[in-house]
């Protein structure tokens, strides 16, 4: 379980080893477990076991310390965003019947209660779906579904208890959460960066002597353009959330040449579904590699199912996302879009990551976001929003590029340039932020 699985890792010497940096801020072992002890108990006066309580911090390591005390307070812990507003948060609660709100207000009581027993199939965590709609629903997690894959997670990621890992991005971002859970069960240490400018990262690394990273695509392009020299002390890197273009590989490969790099492909609903390392990401670039350890994947009309133990709940034994996919004769899986993503022009279907991934590979461009917009005639067009890299692109320059790679109707109909993407809290590109653009195309 969580909660048991740093402190067994703080056992011994380790209470004094440091386990979370963030900035100036550094807390061992020892004192994590005093403060959400702590936390813990006074929460007890205030929940009772299998109450959901809401989180919306903008410090992760508050975030980490109520995330901890919620679990052993026996309550399971929603992480909101702290850019969302209250009226946001006020939504959330009613909506899913939340027992309590933890933000910047907050004040404990001085009562303090006896803490309860918990179990590996108490649900500890409720997480927001990564989902297009614009309300996403909560999955909920027990303790059992994502502690499972913590040994085969060190095992395929190269991550130990000597490691220190680095992510950049709110731990509202479960993939973040799930890294650093893993990270502290191994007693590890996870350094979380202390600002979104990408341009602090590469120093950071060094600073806090870091030595593995886990960051999804769209931040490690950022990283990778701050990037001055190589360091060679970065032994594993892991990407996740998006694919890996071939490009970010081969600049991986040149900035941190002593690290093994996996990307995995997974959902927030479904746990870790299957990974590949860098050799396989450049020799198969549309794959996304074998299925994890515990894994089975099937196919069924294009649709791909999942049955492991790191499903939640409400998910059992077997399910699926709606993610279209294929395997190729290796039995490696190939994505192919999702069934409520695909774009419906004239009839004609368009996967948005296959457009997505020739734009990446046009000279000039930086980043690329494809998504269907309406359209009198056609129902929907392929619009493309893009970062240049090269002030003087042109959409004809695009359009021209497109035109060679990929049929006709895949091209984009619409261009739109912007200077950064929105990103969600997750580091992923905000496709709904995006669409405010489609006026200025």
């Amino acid at each position: 379980m969580l909660i048991h699985g740093f402190m067994t890792a703080a056992s011994g010497n380790k209470l004094n080893k440091t386990c979370l940096i963030h900035g100036s801020s550094r807390l061992t072992y020892g004192e994590l477990i005093e403060r959400t002890d702590d936390r813990a108990c006074r929460l007890a006066s205030l929940i009772a076991k299998g109450d959901a309580v809401l989180v919306r911090l903008a410090d992760p390591v508050e975030q980490l310390l109520y995330f901890f005390a919620i679990i052993k307070a026996g309550g399971s812990c929603v992480l909101l965003d702290a850019t969302a507003g209250p009226d946001m948060a006020a939504a959330v609660i009613e909506r899913h019947g939340l027992k309590l709100y933890i933000d910047e207000q907050f004040e404990l009581p001085a009562a303090a209660s006896r803490l309860p027993d918990v179990y590996p199939e108490d649900i500890f965590l409720g997480a927001f779906s990564s989902g297009s709609t614009g309300s996403p629903k909560l999955i909920w997690r027990d303790h059992q579904s994502w502690s499972s894959a913590f040994e085969s997670q060190g095992q395929v990621f190269g991550l130990d208890g000597s490691a220190t890992l680095y992510l950049a991005g709110s731990l509202v971002y479960t993939g973040n959460l799930n890294a650093c859970m893993q990270m502290l069960d191994a007693g590890g240490t996870v350094a979380i960066a202390a600002s979104l400018m990408p341009r602090t990262w590469a120093h950071e690394l060094i600073n806090c002597r870091a030595t593995a990273i886990y960051m999804v695509p769209a931040n490690y392009r950022r990283l990778l353009q701050s990037m001055e020299a190589p360091q060679a002390q970065i032994k594993a890197i892991t990407s996740a959330g998006a694919k890996l273009d071939q490009n970010t590989v081969q600049q991986m490969l040149r900035y941190f040449p002593q690290a093994r790099i996996v990307e995995y492909y997974g959902a927030s609903e479904l746990g870790h579904i299957s990974y590949q390392p860098a050799a396989e990401l450049l020799s198969h670039p549309g794959s996304v590699g074998k299925a994890f350890p515990g894994v089975t994947i099937t196919i069924a009309d294009n649709i791909i199912w999942v049955e492991s133990p790191y499903l939640a709940p409400e998910y059992r034994p077997k399910a699926s996302i709606g993610d279209l996919g294929r395997f190729d004769d290796d039995g490696r899986l190939y994505l192919q879009g999702r069934v409520q993503g695909l774009i419906n022009s004239g009839g004609v279907k368009v996967v948005p990551e296959q457009v997505e991934a020739v734009l990446l590979q046009c000279p000039g461009v930086s980043e690329a976001a494809v998504s269907g917009i309406d359209d009198p005639a056609r129902g929907q067009v392929v619009c493309a929003w893009l970062v240049k890299k090269r002030p003087e692109l042109k959409s004809r320059d695009v359009l021209a590029f497109c035109r060679g790679k990929m049929f006709a109707h895949c091209c984009p109909r619409k261009i739109i340039f912007v200077d950064s993407m929105p990103l969600t809290a997750g580091g992923k590109i905000d496709k709904r932020q995006l669409a405010v653009y489609k006026e200025k195309a």
